[in-house]
């Protein structure tokens, strides 16, 4: 009975392992087609206030406006070929009047995990950048107990509620090469786009499917063992004789 508790377990998590294949296939499907999408003007594909829909996410857009490095924030446990440091997020405030968040890169921490590192300053004046949509987070920030001007996620709302101008309902990652990765000796190291991956969900199930196959079959090999007659034309020995005592007369 034990045995069948296990195998069950182990065909319902292959079963669960599919699942997640099937769902990060959807997802890079997803990426694949947004990749795929020609540049936009952000206005075509984001609104004020409203986060975009999921199917949105890593659209192309093209938003021409001036940097605010007044309200830039720093987004901290942010890592970068294993080191340690912040993504910089500062506003492009547009002609229109609303504003997109720009995450313009990673930069290193500072002389410890919690000062704010010097950031190199993006370009003066009006430019136009091409960057990727971000979703953020739809939980409320946390700052409390942070140093000023330092976050540990990105939500756009409240982010958008301390800033004097309107803000697009989510964030765009800059494109490397695009104006705003900074023009100091470090600038911010911008990510390249995402490349889709069918992670590792597929061979997991095989592994569970197979660990099924191994419990039924030493199961039944156990069973078989056990009910195997011993080997034909054996003979026990028989009982030793009981010895009598030897009287002596």
């Amino acid at each position: 009975m034990l045995v069948l508790v296990v195998a069950v377990t182990f065909v319902e998590l292959g079963r669960w392992q599919l699942r997640r294949h099937d769902e990060r296939a959807a997802l890079n499907a997803g990426v694949a087609a947004s990749l795929a999408h020609p540049v936009a003007p952000v206005e075509e594909i984001l609104s004020v206030g409203d986060p975009p829909s999921a199917d949105l996410e890593w659209r192309q857009v093209e938003v021409v406006g001036t940097y605010d490095v007044e309200h830039e924030l720093l987004l901290r446990n942010q890592s970068y070929d294993g080191n340690p440091g912040f993504e910089v997020i500062t506003p492009l405030v547009t002609a229109a009047g609303p504003a997109l968040l720009v995450d313009r890169g990673w930069v290193p921490v500072g002389e410890t995990a919690t000062d704010s590192p010097a950031v190199p300053g993006p370009p003066l004046g009006e430019v136009a950048v091409r960057a990727r949509v971000r979703l953020g987070t739809t939980e409320d920030a946390e700052s409390a107990g942070l140093p000023e001007g330092q976050i540990r996620q990105i939500a756009v709302h409240d982010i958008a509620g301390d800033l004097p101008y309107p803000v697009y309902g989510a964030y765009a990652a800059l494109l490397p090469g695009e104006p705003g990765a900074g023009t100091g000796a470090e600038p911010p190291r911008v990510s390249a786009s995402p490349e889709p991956s069918s992670g590792p969900h597929l061979v997991y199930a095989v592994q569970w499917f197979l660990f099924t196959l191994i419990a039924l079959g030493g199961w039944v090999v156990l069973l078989r063992g056990e009910a195997r007659p011993g080997p034909a034309g054996t003979r026990q020995k028989p009982d030793a004789p009981a010895l009598r005592p030897r009287v002596h007369t």
